[in-house]
């Protein structure tokens, strides 16, 4: 694996916007002084401020700004502005020769997962399953996952244990045991959209992390089934899943998650583990995708063995 350039105060990093467009011009405003608070300086790409209905501009124009900071040797790291939608969208349009010739470090959750699976289809580069610039400067996130992606960035130490919910630190073993592979994985949806696309996810022999947002049992039920039966699942060296929260119908026939969990993963004969904050939930833990960890499911636990960063 490619290790993207540790950051350093002083070095620049971008924001780019390859999905959704900020609401009010504040969030971009408080996304710019959370970065400089890291004392990093902040280049905006030329169309971060775009909105074509729910997209952050046009097409063209949003791969135009990531391709403009992959390309820029002052650029250190790109910060994805947020989710929402629309990464998908950019995937015909990206040159992976470029990305390949320039890793960097790309944070970001949610749509970013899109953006993930390329520059590990592409580079085989670690990128970082974060909170984006919009979170960074959000009153609402919590001091953990800013934290957790500083932590990623800047330090020189093995990154070592994705650490439990500070708030409720219970984690479940859907199925015991311990193994070591890369980490994969993002929001579980579009994973799955990733198949039979160029960017199509590679789970053989890695630890495959889900999170989704909040969603009916059934359509959980559907995005992992639908997994398993492209061999997507069953190959992995363990699954963890994050924050996944079910809507609540009422029905007392309703399958819960632990229910969806245990029948269509606790029988692949890999350890699953399940409850670390990961994702949409209140705090999210970066998780350094393409880094080598360890998942000890029994314990409750995922090390990442690695410096993530050089």
């Amino acid at each position: 694996m490619i290790k993207p350039a540790r950051l350093r105060p002083g070095d620049t990093v971008g924001i780019a916007a390859p999905a959704s467009p900020w609401e009010n011009r504040s969030e971009l405003l408080r996304a710019v002084a959370a970065l400089e608070g890291w004392g990093l300086n902040v280049r905006l790409g030329d169309h971060v401020g775009d909105r074509h209905g729910y997209l952050a501009g046009r097409d063209a124009d949003r791969a135009a700004d990531l391709h403009a900071f992959f390309a820029d040797p002052e650029i250190r790291g790109i910060v994805c502005l947020q989710g929402g939608y629309g990464s998908h969208r950019l995937v015909r349009l990206l040159d992976r020769e470029l990305i390949a010739a320039h890793p960097k470090a790309v944070c970001g959750f949610s749509d970013i997962t899109i953006l993930h699976a390329a520059i590990a289809a592409w580079s085989d580069t670690i990128s970082f399953y974060s909170i984006g610039a919009v979170g960074l400067g959000d009153r609402e996130t919590s001091e953990f996952s800013r934290a957790s992606l500083k932590r990623a960035l800047f330090s020189a130490e093995p990154f070592g244990e994705v650490p439990h919910d500070p708030d409720a630190g219970y984690v479940r073993a859907i199925a015991g045991g311990r193994a070591t592979g890369r980490l994969t994985g993002g929001c579980a949806g579009l994973l799955s959209a990733s198949l039979g696309t160029p960017i199509e996810i590679d789970t053989r022999d890695r630890i495959v992390v889900l999170e989704e947002i909040e969603l009916d049992v059934e359509d959980w039920d559907a995005i992992l089934t639908h997994l398993l039966n492209a061999g997507k699942l069953a190959d992995a060296a363990g699954i963890v899943v994050g924050d996944v929260k079910m809507k609540k119908s009422g029905y007392l026939t309703e399958l819960s998650q632990e229910d969806v969990l245990e029948e269509l993963l606790g029988g692949l004969g890999i350890p699953v583990l399940m409850g670390l904050p990961i994702g949409h939930g209140k705090h999210h833990a970066t998780v350094p995708l393409g880094a080598m960890a360890t998942l000890d499911a029994d314990a409750g636990t995922l090390i990442v063995n690695e410096v993530v960063t050089a």
